[in-house]
């Protein structure tokens, strides 16, 4: 990583706790079908099952969440639900900014891929915007130069 780059780590909190209260309520759900048709056995069966299943769902998925962006391209995992994302800027078509996310489309496929700025606090959510901006102004004085020389 260069030393002009962007990087925001985003705290372990924010990024598992939907996960955990989704898992919970999925057990929940799980445990009250199970007991309503067979009682407490059933319950506990289920429970036998389900919890080692989650727990290990849960740390075969947790990881660390960050955002980096530097001049070969934005990579970021945002939540536990999310993968890996990595998309370097020569496949980048156009930027929007909106409010609460981020869209790039990419080239010759036109998809657009969403980054929401939901996990970052407001103000790293401008500088990350800045240094974006910042980053394709440089690459394209640097086209602009390459194919005036």
């Amino acid at each position: 990583m260069t030393k002009d780059a962007f990087f925001v780590k985003i705290p372990r909190q924010k990024a598992e706790l939907p996960a955990v209260l989704v898992l919970f309520v999925i057990f929940l759900v799980g445990f009250a079908f199970h007991y309503d048709f067979f009682s407490w056995t059933g319950g506990f069966i289920y429970s036998g099952f389900a919890l080692p299943l989650l727990m290990w769902i849960y740390q075969k998925r947790k990881g660390d969440y960050f955002v980096r962006v530097d001049e070969e391209g934005i990579a970021w995992r945002e939540h536990f639900f999310s993968s890996y994302t990595f998309i370097p800027w020569k496949y980048v078509q156009r930027i929007d900014y909106l409010v609460f996310e981020i869209n790039f489309m990419l080239k010759e496929t036109a998809q657009v891929v969403c980054f929401a700025t939901s996990g970052l606090t407001d103000e790293q959510a401008e500088d990350l915007k800045q240094k974006i901006s910042d980053i394709i102004k440089e690459r394209l004085e640097k086209e602009r130069h390459d194919i005036q020389a």
